[in-house]
């Protein structure tokens, strides 16, 4: 069965776009204008080069930093020859094209898409999936998998965790820019500039990790649904994210933060332990997400 359009993720993902937009637009405006005030009008036109070339750079290579976070390897179909007639027959299923296979050597059981787009995208497993889960299960998740590739929303997820990322990066080396600014020549002049610098980068920090969490809760949903739609079985989605919930609740603290930038990414991340980090969770509760798998059930059952 193919996937229905969500269009309610559509949305979000579109206003999640165009508020990042305007957050970048503003990252990058008092950026020119601080580098026009310590070191002259090229300032500028190097911001705006940077810039563009760290867009670009990040919409390229984005999916392949992700592989290489986990140590991921495409694998073909001599190597994991069950794993490529899932995926393929799945795919076909869904009605999207079959996207390359990788798997991770990581013991914790997990999986995630990164794609610039439904022709161009990768299905990673770990080794601890393949191992712990049973046949249905599997089927599950790698249509959960393939949902996300269906909807597009890899990609949007991977653009404004780029623009996240920069914001942190200006905040957290608050002493650094303000040092450089004062050496830069800029002396009075040049504080103003950097204080709104790093308010901007704050907003914009602070802004898409909001906006951020909103869809990537949201698409989660929708990843459900999508994998109960390519394999007809809500339960075993369900199975599924209670069995890996219980296998990233017993891994280790360490092994856990090795890899929590792309907790957004994971079909389950690492449990959140504390009301504030729940509140900022990636995702929603399992029991959330299982429930909704159990409604869905008996809309199945009552068709």
């Amino acid at each position: 069965m193919q996937i229905k359009p969500d269009w309610s993720l559509r949305v979000r993902m579109l206003a999640a776009m165009g508020g990042m937009a305007l957050l970048y637009a503003a990252f990058v405006g008092v950026a020119a204008v601080w580098a026009n005030s310590t070191v002259g009008s090229g300032g500028i036109l190097v911001v705006l080069a940077v810039a563009a070339v760290l867009v670009g750079l990040q919409y390229r290579y984005a999916p392949q930093a992700a592989l290489r976070a986990l140590d991921a390897d495409r694998v073909d179909e001599q190597q994991y020859p069950d794993l490529h007639a899932r995926v393929g027959r799945l795919a076909a299923q869904a009605g999207v094209p079959k996207p390359d296979i990788a798997v991770a050597p990581q013991s914790a059981p997990n999986a995630f898409a990164t794609a610039r787009g439904r022709d161009d995208a990768v299905v990673a497993v770990t080794e601890g999936l393949l191992e712990r889960v049973d046949d249905d299960e599997l089927d599950a998740v790698l249509a959960h998998e393939l949902a996300h590739i269906e909807h597009r929303d890899a990609l949007v997820m991977s653009l404004v965790t780029f623009l996240v990322t920069a914001g942190a990066l200006v905040v957290r080396n608050f002493w650094w820019f303000g040092s450089g600014g004062g050496d830069g020549g800029g002396g009075g002049d040049g504080q103003p500039w950097i204080v709104g610098f790093v308010a901007v980068a704050f907003v914009a920090w602070i802004g898409g990790y909001l906006v951020s969490r909103a869809v990537s809760r949201h698409r989660e949903f929708a990843a459900d649904r999508g994998a109960a739609a390519i394999t007809g079985s809500p339960g075993a989605m369900a199975s599924a994210i209670d069995s890996i919930s219980e296998e990233m609740a017993a891994t280790p603290d360490d092994d856990l933060r090795d890899h929590a930038e792309l907790n957004a990414l994971f079909v389950v991340p690492a449990e959140a332990k504390s009301r504030l980090s729940r509140m900022m969770a990636t995702h929603p509760d399992p029991e959330k997400r299982i429930e909704r798998l159990a409604d869905l059930a008996g809309e199945f059952e009552g068709r």
